[in-house]
């Protein structure tokens, strides 16, 4: 489709209804978490759907509707050379866009809450996998078998310990729910506690960041669920990782950032901690060799805490609503920087020929 040099310097009413008339373009921004294009594209079957490399993305955007990031960083520069009216986030994260950026550009960007759909609840049980994996020794069952033993190794019970979980927000509550009901003390950090919300929660305390030492001292598991856009980034360090218990286990189903990455692994080796669960990383995808994954006292998983078919089912339908209201210019939903578009003047570049 060509575009007149008018049309081009900013976003009317008639170019809008121009690009109704054809299938819209919607980019995933990367080759990560493959089944999110799969269920997309079954619910969105007349749209132009694609997965694009990150790589490839700056020449890729330009003629874009919307981008659906899938790891891959939406900044400034990618959203001067967009199109795009929408950059529509899988899930709630949205640490890797510059929401400034697209507010100024006068791009809408929105996410899918975790309590809106299964991913919450998905990644609570996440959580609750790996605290029971490295609790009972699963790394180590295979080289069991190997050397023809049994009845070994021997494990520790969740029942009776206590946990701690960093980031009280949708996924932290829906782990304490189960970790209440197997019977643990559940203590939570969160940066603004409510008022009467550890009573409601039947937390034992939940304290701020100030208190996180205190707290993880006291911990059989500190669980992460924060990320860091929320104040968490390089929360667990060094200092909090020596205050704990040497038979404790960190888990992190939050953001890889959240932990200080090099003091987790001296603590692993050097046996400050007795493990950790992790399923987010600084660096993703993580490198085979990478160290956290030759440990026997790791268990690591690929980023798929929320990757399950309820979860897709859930973020696909809100999703593909929004696309479907950006077309007929509807209300979107769960935009966090609600605002029209009209009078955004765009650069001559950001619209350009299929």
């Amino acid at each position: 489709m060509n575009y007149s040099e008018a049309d081009r310097n900013k976003s009317t009413p008639a170019v809008r209804q121009s690009r109704t008339l054809r299938a819209m373009r919607i980019i995933l921004c990367g080759r990560t978490f493959p089944a999110a294009r799969e269920a997309l594209a079954s619910l969105l079957p007349d749209e132009d759907t694609r997965t694009v490399d990150t790589t490839e993305l700056p020449g890729a955007v330009g003629t874009a509707d919307v981008l659906i990031p899938l790891m891959a960083r939406i900044d400034a520069t990618l959203i001067a050379a967009t199109s795009a009216r929408l950059i529509q986030q899988w899930g709630a994260g949205l640490d890797g866009v510059d929401i400034a950026a697209a507010t100024a550009r006068g791009v809408r960007v929105c996410n899918v809450p975790s309590d809106a759909t299964a991913n919450g609840d998905s990644t609570a049980e996440h959580a609750l996998l790996l605290m029971l994996g490295v609790a009972r020794r699963l790394r180590s069952c295979a080289r069991t078998f190997r050397e023809g033993a049994w009845g070994v190794p021997r494990g520790e019970a969740l029942a009776g310990g206590g946990a701690l979980i960093v980031g009280f927000g949708r996924v932290g509550k829906a782990l304490a729910r189960r970790l209440l009901a197997m019977g643990m003390r559940v203590d939570a950090i969160r940066r603004v506690p409510e008022p009467g919300e550890a009573e409601r929660h039947g937390l034992g305390r939940l304290g701020t960041p100030n208190d996180l030492i205190r707290l993880a001292a006291a911990a059989d598991f500190l669980v992460c669920t924060a990320a860091p856009d929320s104040g968490g980034r390089g929360l667990i360090s060094a200092a909090v990782l020596h205050a704990m218990k040497p038979t404790s286990v960190v888990v992190n189903v939050g953001r890889g950032a959240v932990i200080d990455e090099a003091a987790l692994i001296s603590a692993l080796t050097d046996g400050t901690i007795a493990g950790a669960g992790l399923d987010v990383f600084q660096q993703e995808p993580l490198p085979p060799d990478h160290p956290l994954l030759q440990m026997e006292n790791v268990l690591a998983t690929p980023h798929v805490a929320g990757v399950t078919r309820q979860s897709y089912e859930g973020i696909a339908a809100i999703v593909a609503d929004n696309v479907r209201r950006l077309g007929t210019a509807g209300e979107l939903r769960y935009c966090v920087n609600p605002g029209g578009d009209e009078g955004i003047v765009r650069a001559s570049t950001s619209l350009s020929t299929p």
